[in-house]
């Protein structure tokens, strides 16, 4: 046998197989999502509830802007969102909306002051400014001031102050006749912020179920198991003798006559055969269970006297196992379903040709008969 030949990861995958295992594991997905859901839930939750930032309160007023004409009869147009943003910053009117503020009772605080503003603490420069925006709408008479503060009270009192502040910068420039205030809410609200509890849920879960299949996919990329006959034919390039069902389920016909025909045929030649199974393990002797089961089912079929069948430990389990071994005509490995013991299974028939031991054929164990009748009839 060509050992670079064989092996999983060469191998083309089995997609009746690996589809027919996936939806045995379908409810994993429905499982993923919950979770998924829950950790999406509880991530939005937290971050926006236990650990989020203050909410801010908002307030608002409209004002008129009646501009002056210049020199040529043209009146000044140039005041757009940007222009009025950046004349916010500007000594001529947070200087006025400090003065405001300082008549409201409101203290100027040093710039950098860690503490959030308050109208019985004070406010920083840099806090007010942050607090106030201009828009313009598409009438670029009408200036919209929109400001908001973790402090209700202080947020009222930044829009009452901006707004004296922008009336007396229409009396003292002379681009303008005069800003009137049009509207001026009367309190500060609670900033409406939109509820995406709903989609973070719906994201957890469908992120959960992605990863689920990702895993399941690269999981089954690195299986080394068989599941049905065929699969270990191709690995290994030795005839699988027929299945053994696991404990609980009977052996059809079909399967039965498999058995006995290919056991007839492969192993009645022989004097000698040692059984060895990739599932033993010094706690347990499953060889020995492997050809217990054997004889249940060939029973009279099979000519026992003439062909001695014996469980033999795995090769190099004693020094003792090689001799063993050798003495038989040949060897026939018992493998699992399902069981990631391929890597186990190429070193076992490695080990064997190299103390010039045929292996004779795989025999099948522990399958699932539910699975492998809808493999073939399915």
């Amino acid at each position: 046998m060509a050992l670079e030949d064989t092996g999983h990861r060469s191998e083309n995958l089995n997609i009746k197989s690996f589809y027919g295992r996936l939806l045995r594991k379908i409810w994993l997905l429905p499982l993923a999502g919950v979770i998924g859901a829950l950790a999406g839930f509880a991530i939005y939750f937290a971050a926006h509830v236990v650990y989020g930032p203050a909410r801010n309160y908002e307030t608002s007023s409209m004002l008129y802007l009646i501009f002056a004409p210049d020199d040529t009869g043209e009146v000044y147009d140039y005041y757009n969102g940007y222009t009025w943003n950046t004349l916010m910053s500007s000594d001529e009117i947070i200087n006025t909306t400090m003065d405001y503020l300082k008549e409201m009772g409101i203290t100027e605080l040093a710039s950098g002051s860690e503490t959030p503003g308050s109208v019985e603490g004070g406010v920083t420069r840099d806090e007010v400014l942050g607090s106030v925006t201009a828009s313009v709408p598409s009438d670029l008479r009408y200036l919209v001031i929109t400001v908001g503060n973790t402090d209700k009270d202080l947020a009222q009192a930044i829009l009452i102050a901006t707004d004296k502040s922008l009336i007396s910068y229409g009396d003292k420039r002379d681009e303008f006749i005069s800003i009137k205030l049009e509207r001026e809410d009367d309190v500060a609200k609670l900033e409406t912020i939109t509820d995406r509890t709903g989609v973070a849920t719906a994201l957890g879960a469908g992120i959960f179920i992605i990863l689920v299949i990702i895993a399941m996919m690269l999981l089954d990329a690195m299986d080394d198991a068989i599941y049905v006959p065929e699969d270990g034919e191709r690995r290994y390039h030795l005839p699988v003798l027929g299945v053994m069902p696991k404990k609980d389920q009977e052996l059809p016909v079909r399967f039965k006559n498999e058995l006995i025909a290919c056991s007839k045929k492969i192993l009645g030649a022989h004097t000698s055969i040692a059984v060895i199974s990739v599932a033993d393990t010094d706690e347990k002797d499953n060889a020995a269970e492997v050809v217990d089961s054997f004889k249940n089912i060939v029973k009279s079929t099979f000519n026992f006297d003439r062909t001695q069948i014996k469980a033999l430990p795995l090769p190099g389990t004693t020094l003792e196992s090689y001799r063993d071994i050798s003495e038989c005509e040949g060897v026939v490995i018992a493998i699992p379903q399902g069981a990631r013991k391929g890597t186990s299974v190429e070193h076992i028939i490695s080990q064997l040709h190299k103390h010039d031991c045929p292996v004779l054929g795989i025999i099948m164990t522990d399958t699932d008969m539910k699975f492998l009748n809808w493999y073939y009839m399915g």
